[in-house]
């Protein structure tokens, strides 16, 4: 690890960011729509935000809505909230107008950051109190291409009165003074969870530059400068924010917005040499390999690509890295591991660090140790049960939270006064802190008292090439108690019949996984329910 560009903890965000402009201010920092932007540029924004803010009243700790895609708006407003000393609230782009006023509702906060398509679905907010300003994806960009913007959506834009545009803040003074804070509430994230349930979590600006101190290690960078990571999942999630936005800003790297996936624009930026690191749930990689131009020399633009937040088959990670070899790319997809609570991903495979069927190894500033879920002993080594982490990148609490016991279920206590979060999930653990993850222990499913995992279910069959996706759920059996039911969408090159197909996966499985894990019913449907950050909704099959 170059610890010569690694980020400093002890400090806030936003003196992360104003480390890497005094020290690179001439490096590129932001790549957008074809545009660039260095850290100067990026720092000023950031500068004149702040002094908006402070002219609107926001003051330190009080909570400011973002809801916006992977625009420089966005990336502005996130650091110019910690500048001051306010709390970011970022919540996914395509929130309901029901969704926000919850939320707004919920968390006391009374300034909203919206896309100029949605302000007038969240101009009714006005009338309780809540300021609701628009930001426009062009407003960097040319005249002409600002034309066609508005020309084309006009009539979803309506009108917006300039004082209610983010507009004017792009010739305003810059705010220089900072607050220095770094433990204290930086940001909440929303996360619904595998219950279904929101939980707001509440993040440092420790906790978030703990991990991205480590992102030299994670992307194997010795040196920021021209290195782009590809970032479509938005701000909201920890993924996107963390590792594709806050780490890269601070080792002086280069953070390539993408407001909506498009599989085209992204073999662009490969091509031109300006993406090199991947980050993605498993259905962006899926639909980059079926882009037949994501093939030839140019892949060996690419240094690494990473996949979490979902179930990644075998079958995925085989494909893509074999699409690699076969094109001379050093690239390989490495699967990680991580949830919300702890900033984002906290173990990893790297290229120097890598087992084959594990989601990695914990990262050097975090601990691992598995326990029984139900008496607490601690498991040792190669043994399955709920894994708990401590470490640096700790969230500090969930807030606004209906359960009055949320935290303390999250956290315990061990005899020698280390705080652990307990994540619900079900691995295993093994001397070198490599973690192979099972299921959720929520959606672990027994067979006639046999315990049977949904992934591995899955796993079994997406090796099947004709498979294209596919998830495993538990319904009751009154012989069994409960039994996997199965749906798969077959990939549109399949030409058998849907009969052999099933025949196929239900063999399958009980070859690779024994009786209990035959499915009770293999239903073949056209595509499967995806929440809004694009993972499988487990939640909506039935």
């Amino acid at each position: 690890m170059n610890y010569d560009i690694a980020c400093k903890k002890e400090q806030s965000i936003y003196a992360s960011v104003l480390a890497s402009a005094n020290r690179w201010p001439k490096n590129i920092a932001l790549r957008y729509m074809g545009h660039k932007y260095t850290y100067a540029h990026l720092l000023k924004r950031i500068n004149q935000f702040a002094y908006a803010l402070k002219d609107m009243g926001v003051g330190k700790d009080d909570i400011v809505t973002i809801c916006l895609p992977n625009i420089p708006d966005a990336v502005y407003l996130v650091y110019a909230v910690n500048q001051i000393g306010a709390i970011s609230n970022i919540v996914h782009p395509k929130f309901n107008y029901d969704q926000m006023n919850e939320n707004v509702n919920l968390t006391g906060s009374n300034l909203l950051f919206c896309l100029d398509l949605n302000y007038q679905m969240f101009k009714p907010l006005e009338k309780r109190g809540v300021r609701v300003i628009a930001c426009s994806p062009v407003n960097e960009l040319t005249l002409i291409e600002t034309l066609i913007y508005k020309r084309n959506n006009s009539r979803a834009i309506g009108k917006i009165e300039k004082e209610k545009q983010t507009i004017p803040f792009y010739f305003l003074p810059r705010e220089t003074r900072y607050d220095k804070r770094y433990e204290n509430n930086a940001v909440l994230l929303n996360s619904g969870g595998t219950s279904g349930k929101a939980k707001i979590i509440a993040l440092s600006s420790f906790a978030m530059n703990a991990l991205a101190h480590y992102g030299p290690w994670i992307m194997d960078v010795n040196d920021g400068k021209g290195i782009g990571m590809f970032v479509v999942l938005p701000m909201f999630h920890g993924f996107g924010l963390e590792m594709g936005v806050h780490t890269m800003l601070s080792c002086g790297a280069v953070s390539v917005l993408m407001p909506k996936f498009n599989g085209n624009q992204v073999i662009k930026y490969i091509r031109k040499n300006q993406i090199h690191i991947l980050i993605g749930i498993p259905i962006v990689y899926e639909a980059l390999l079926g882009k037949k131009k994501f093939n030839g020399k140019i892949l060996k633009n690419l240094n690494i690509a990473f996949v979490g937040g979902d179930f990644v088959s075998s079958n995925l990670i085989n494909n893509f890295n074999q699409r690699m070899i076969e094109n001379g790319s050093i690239c390989r997809l490495r699967e990680g591991y991580g949830l919300t609570e702890t900033v984002c991903v906290c173990a990893v495979n790297t290229h120097h660090h890598n087992k084959a069927g594990t989601s990695g190894m914990a990262l050097p500033n975090i601990k691992f140790k598995v326990i029984d879920p139900e008496t607490m002993e601690d498991l040792g080594y190669n043994k399955e049960g709920e894994l708990c982490i401590s470490g640096e990148t700790l969230m500090n609490c969930y807030v606004f939270t209906d359960d009055p016991k949320a935290n303390k279920k999250a956290f315990f206590i061990d005899k020698d006064g280390v705080r652990w979060l307990r994540t619900g999930d079900f691995v295993s653990l093994d001397e070198e802190n490599y973690i192979t993850f099972k299921q959720r222990l929520k959606r672990i499913i027994k067979v006639s008292g046999i315990p049977v995992f949904p992934s591995m279910v899955e796993d079994s069959a997406s090796s099947y090439s004709f498979v294209f996706e596919c998830s495993a759920i538990g319904v009751p059996d009154q012989k069994h108690g409960s039994m996997i039911k199965l749906f798969v969408v077959l990939h549109r090159d399949y030409k058998g019949s849907k009969e052999d197909a099933i025949k196929a996966i239900e063999d399958k499985i009980v070859r690779d996984l024994g009786i209990y894990a035959k499915p009770k019913e293999v239903v073949i449907i056209d595509k499967l329910p995806h929440t809004l950050v694009g993972k499988i909704d487990v939640n909506k099959l039935s």
